[in-house]
């Protein structure tokens, strides 16, 4: 019990990376297959892919942090920025079809006939025996699964990383350009790759304590990065308990 409340505190979202220590591939690799031997899915389906991305082109590196700016209201100036996708390495997910695979054991399933990508879209060659609520219900059931998939082996990922004292910082910013993300992590290299959700930074931390500063490739100059770690929850403060987990009686 002890060891694994250690891993759970070790874990924070990261700001600022140590460039001069980076893990290696085969060490990512190494967590990322126990992971992906131990994370649950549904008939083992995995509705998900994870695409690990060494993170060391300069022009790539300042087209991300460009895209993932953490408030549009803002100069580049003046934005605090997001520089946990600034780590050595960045993982992409994305969702994967996997609707036919329903069928293997369901044969009379309607889900192997949609195309998977969302809520009124099917895959080509669709049944005309699937009615458009059909389509809409079949479809937003895989759109759910993705979801709550990608969200379990995300939480897998950073505990595996921080056990083995590598930290995470996660960023969905890069929604202001899907296109560019799905490019960059060759989504379109599988045939089942589908819409692209989100990257997390992933390398060895600094402190938690300090406001370090990090090189903002966006102006070419240093910044302070967003708030110490250490300090997230006077700059969110977290809900009430009561209000986040009920028991039922």
């Amino acid at each position: 019990m002890a060891e694994f409340t250690n891993v759970l505190q070790d874990r924070h979202t990261t700001f600022a990376w140590d460039q001069d220590r980076v893990p290696s591939e085969e060490l990512l690799l190494e967590v990322l297959n126990e992971v992906y031997q131990h994370v649950p899915s549904k008939n083992l389906m995995f509705s998900y892919q994870i695409r690990l991305l060494k993170n060391d082109n300069d022009e790539i590196r300042k087209k991300v942090m460009t895209i993932c700016q953490r408030n549009a209201s803002h100069t580049l100036e003046e934005d605090r920025g997001n520089p946990q996708v600034l780590a050595p390495w960045l993982i992409g997910f994305n969702a994967r079809w996997v609707s036919d695979l329903e069928k293997r054991y369901e044969h009379d399933s309607k889900r192997g006939e949609l195309n998977g990508l969302g809520t009124n879209q099917r895959r080509t060659g669709a049944s005309d025996k699937i009615t458009e609520d059909e389509a809409k219900f079949l479809s937003a059931g895989q759109t759910q699964n993705e979801n709550i998939e990608i969200g379990i082996a995300s939480a897998f990922i950073m505990l595996a990383m921080a056990n083995r004292g590598i930290q995470t910082g996660m960023c969905q910013n890069i929604c202001r350009d899907y296109k560019y993300a799905e490019e960059l992590f060759q989504v379109d290299d599988d045939e089942r790759g589908m819409d692209f959700r989100f990257i997390m930074g992933v390398g060895y931390g600094k402190d938690i304590d300090t406001h370090h500063e990090y090189y903002d490739p966006r102006i070419g100059k240093d910044k302070k990065i967003p708030f110490p770690p250490a300090m997230v929850e006077k700059v969110y403060p977290r809900p009430p308990m009561e209000d986040i987990i009920r028991v039922i009686r």
